[in-house]
């Protein structure tokens, strides 16, 4: 059972660091903007690798989120196809591909201003029950 304190790191308007993500529901998945500040940098002003995953896997489970079932993350692989430069937005969508029974299969990507695919990602997410408050 999940439960949703509005704290997680991508997409919890209650965390005093997270990145407070705000998808918005579109016809075929989710997206959101998002753009890297200094302290998200690997190397000297280029977003790190890593926190451009966790976009991505956020942009797929809040596909699943709201399409109507809260759903955690099994599985994913990201690849990498451009640098990010601190201070450029991102836009990162998620969508389903496939379901079977509590298994859903995603996909995401992140693009930039010009509509070029900075990163892409394919997971799994898991269907679960909300804890009732």
């Amino acid at each position: 059972m999940l439960e949703d304190d509005r704290h997680c790191f991508g997409c919890g308007e209650k965390n005093p660091i997270g990145f407070k993500l705000c998808f918005k529901e579109l016809k075929d998945g989710v997206e959101a903007e998002f753009t890297p500040e200094k302290n998200h940098q690997g190397y000297r002003d280029l977003f790190h690798g890593g926190l451009m995953s966790l976009l991505l896997d956020e942009a797929m489970v809040n596909a699943v989120w709201l399409k109507g079932s809260p759903a955690v993350s099994v599985e994913f692989n990201v690849r990498l196809r451009h640098a990010v430069k601190v201070g450029d937005p991102i836009r990162v969508r998620g969508w389903i591909i496939g379901e079977h029974k509590r298994l859903v299969l995603t996909r995401a990507e992140a693009t930039d201003a010009a509509g070029r695919v900075l990163a892409e990602s394919e997971g799994k997410c898991l269907k679960m029950k909300l804890k009732s408050e």
